[in-house]
């Protein structure tokens, strides 16, 4: 279950990351509190923290340091 978790995150984070400006423009709307706080352009910065983040909670869920208790 840990290696799924792994590939799903590292590599969903990745995807996220690399194809952030057509993922946003896919979506089709910015987001308010990205562009008010991160600045012009918060939007794409917003999806490539996002992307971080699935990586990283997927590196963490797979070495076992935190748990989703199942």
């Amino acid at each position: 279950m840990s290696f799924l978790f792994f590939v799903v995150g590292v590599f969903g984070g990745v995807l996220i990351i690399i194809y952030h400006k057509k993922l946003a423009e896919a979506i089709g709307f910015k987001i308010g509190w990205a562009e008010k706080y991160l600045g012009p352009g918060g939007t794409y910065t917003a999806y490539i923290i996002f992307g971080l983040a699935a990586i990283i909670l997927g590196l963490l869920l797979s070495f076992g340091v935190i748990s989703l208790g199942f």
